[in-house]
């Protein structure tokens, strides 16, 4: 069992939550979804969903939510002002001691009513296709930031912070240098 997690922001890899967070995941890949992504002036990013996307929300039964396969796998355009957001999808081997701790980072516990993130499962589409997995959206009206445009491969995706940090080069090959 593994439990899926799709990141778009500070937890992808180069990024700097990854190291402490995400470098036990034990498989990364591109990956998409539905929703508009804001940058903060908090120097993170926030996301927001179709709330019709939302199949499930997260518990600390870490193993649970992470055999929570979901409902449904539609990749459909939701009806609305909705973008394609790009981020990457991990796999993690041993969610009662990984999660846990990405939970703290995002703000997000179960039991607690004004939450800054919620954990919801969504369906997020990779190139071997669609799958359900967990991430982190913006509770309504808890962020004020600016909404991010679609790039030039008409997707959305956060590659930096208000903060100065500075992106992952990538090598020719498109590895991470």
């Amino acid at each position: 069992m593994y439990f899926p997690l799709f990141v778009y922001g500070t937890l992808k890899k180069g990024y700097q939550n990854y190291p402490r967070h995400c470098a036990t995941a034990i498989k990364i890949e591109k990956a998409y979804c539905w929703g508009r992504l804001f940058d903060l002036d908090a120097g993170y990013p926030a996301m927001e969903i179709p709330a019709e996307s939302i199949q499930a929300r997260g518990t600390t039964a870490y193993s649970l939510d992470g055999n929570n396969k979901g409902k449904l796998l539609n990749f459909d355009q939701p009806r609305g002002d909705w973008d394609m957001v790009a981020g990457e999808l991990m796999l993690f081997q041993f969610p009662e001691k990984e999660i846990p701790q990405i939970d703290l980072l995002e703000d997000f516990d179960p039991n607690k009513p004004n939450n800054l993130y919620e954990r919801v499962l969504i369906t997020v589409k990779t190139e071997e296709g669609l799958s359900n997995a967990w991430t982190y959206i913006m509770r309504a009206g808890k962020h004020e930031g600016r909404r991010i445009s679609l790039n030039e491969q008409g997707v959305v995706e956060w590659e930096k912070t208000h903060s100065g940090y500075i992106p992952p080069t990538h090598n020719a090959s498109g590895h991470l240098k």
